[in-house]
């Protein structure tokens, strides 16, 4: 059997860890660790409960991932490292964000508004008749 090099795998986690950030140089040229450990633990987890189950929810997991790199969630595994357990940090600062967030894509998601004045619509005076049968 024959062991393929990193370079010839086509999912190189070293390279992912680097691309997104997990991986940076410190001072005096040490690599800060601790989290490229766990995104690559976090990553292989992914991989496998992709190829166990078909509906998982790869964008939730991803996404997740990236609160962890960017420190605003921790992330860990159960025991049995069968489920990934997200925390997030302060999560009345996150609420309030996706909040304007939202606010902020609705604005612009709705169309602005005629230059023309908007047509009038008579109000009814009450001196109508009844047409009820």
């Amino acid at each position: 059997m024959e062991i393929q090099k990193a370079e010839e795998m086509p999912f190189d986690v070293l390279r992912v860890l680097e691309e997104e950030g997990f991986i940076e140089d410190g001072e005096d040229n040490m690599v800060h660790a601790e989290k490229a450990f766990f995104a690559a633990r976090a990553l292989k987890w992914i991989r496998d409960q992709i190829h166990s189950d078909p509906d998982f929810d790869v964008a939730t997991y991803l996404t997740m991932l990236a609160h962890y790199q960017a420190d605003i969630a921790d992330l860990t595994f159960s025991e049995d490292e069968g489920k990934m357990l997200y925390h997030l940090r302060e999560p009345d600062k996150e609420v309030q964000e996706l909040v304007e967030s939202l606010i902020e894509s609705t604005r612009k998601a709705i169309p602005k508004k005629s230059s023309s004045p908007p047509e009038e619509v008579a109000e009814p005076t009450g001196d109508e008749e009844s047409t009820d049968s």
